[in-house]
């Protein structure tokens, strides 16, 4: 049942505060879906975090503890100890993660061990714990070297096989919350976004909504206000359908799963801004934020560098460039600009299925775009983006 009386006393924990979803759920914990939903709300990260620095809402429900390392067994149950009345706990949302840029194996190893170090400690402590979100993703429908199945994907697609099985995270990290679960009263669910754009309130190497941005926002201060910015990407990936999972509806989802167990239990789910979209839509929408046109890839010039590749040959401009627009330390230097490349150029579907998120009530939208300059917004205001 939805837990929203004026006299509440379910208390949220969020593992990776600092993160692309747990930012969010900081702040939407205090209002969705009514502000008197939560009695507390407890953020852990790793990082160093501050609701000043992180454009969180001056709200006393609201408490953040750093210094968490998920790694280490022991610390994270002494960590847990150390917040008052830990005990009163009742929905746990997990979004950490580490380990980007290492082998698939250690991403198995080390995403394992956070979830099972959580979990031993919540069920030593947290005796109230009624609901637990774990977020994993796509990368489980599909890989490099297996066919991709027919899109829009479903939850009750199979998982892939050996050798590959074995190399996927969000499968191991599932295994790890079953296996706790067996025998728990608490319930669960999988919570599974696609490209996740959004704000962080510190550097996000992986942020697709920041590298985005960053691109476009160079690429207007080399050709100037209302020049035309064309598609780097190719005719098949300027038409393909994917979704969006912008991380304020991500959010929201994951409290609307831990809120109506009855109807969400044992169940994994797609989440997403609404049905699938395309480049073709979102170019010239994000183009325009930063006064540009934006057009398909047909008007890209033969024989000049395209996307990444021509950023990249304007290196040399971009300390200036930052140190110009007051931006924070070396934001073009430190971006993960494979991750960009890969959302513009890949020609298959992979758009969600959102029919389970529904058929459970889960009706929020957002249109094609919006979660992408709402990141822009946040980004611009914390001086990632000019």
């Amino acid at each position: 049942m939805c837990s929203n009386s004026l006299d509440s006393k379910d208390v949220a924990l969020i593992f990776g505060a600092s993160g692309i979803t747990g930012w969010p759920l900081m702040r939407e914990c205090l209002s969705y879906p009514s502000k008197n939903t939560f009695s507390r709300v407890l953020g852990l990260s790793n990082r160093p975090l501050s609701r000043e620095t992180a454009y969180l809402p001056d709200d006393p429900r609201l408490e953040i503890y750093t210094g968490i390392d998920l790694l280490d067994k022991d610390q994270t149950r002494q960590t847990l100890e150390t917040i008052p009345a830990i005990g009163e706990v009742t929905h746990v949302y997990f979004v950490a993660y580490t380990g980007h840029g290492r082998t698939a194996e250690e991403l198995v190893r080390l995403n394992s061990a956070l979830v099972d170090h959580a979990l031993l400690a919540l069920k030593k402590l947290c005796p109230r714990m009624k609901f637990f979100t774990l977020q994993t993703g796509g990368k489980g429908y599909a890989t490099a070297g297996v066919p991709w199945p027919p899109a829009p994907w479903k939850e009750d697609l199979p998982r892939l096989p050996e050798p590959y099985a074995s190399k996927i995270f969000y499968y191991a990290v599932y295994d790890v919350m079953i296996r706790h679960a067996a025998g728990s009263s608490w319930q669960w669910s999988e919570i599974r976004p696609s490209y996740l754009p959004g704000f962080t309130p510190h550097h996000n190497a992986m942020s697709i909504a920041h590298s985005l941005g960053l691109f476009i926002a160079f690429y207007r201060s080399v050709k100037g206000a209302g020049a035309t910015c064309a598609f780097p990407g190719t005719p098949g990936s300027w038409e393909a359908l994917h979704s969006d999972s912008s991380q304020d509806v991500v959010a929201h989802f994951h409290i609307y799963t831990s809120l109506h167990g009855d109807k969400t239990h044992g169940r994994s789910f797609n989440v997403a801004d609404g049905e699938g979209t395309s480049w073709k839509v979102k170019w010239p929408i994000v183009c325009n934020y930063f006064g540009l046109k934006g057009v398909g890839p047909s008007a890209q010039v033969a024989g000049e560098l395209q996307g990444t590749k021509w950023l990249l040959a304007q290196k040399y401009l971009w300390s200036a460039w930052a140190k110009d627009n007051g931006l924070k330390g070396d934001v073009l230097e430190n971006m993960q600009w494979d991750i960009l490349d890969t959302a513009l150029s890949l020609p298959l579907r992979i758009d969600y299925d959102l029919g389970a998120s529904r058929e459970i009530g889960f009706q929020e939208t957002m249109d094609v775009g919006k979660g992408f300059l709402v990141a822009f917004d946040r980004l611009r205001r914390a001086k990632f983006l000019p």
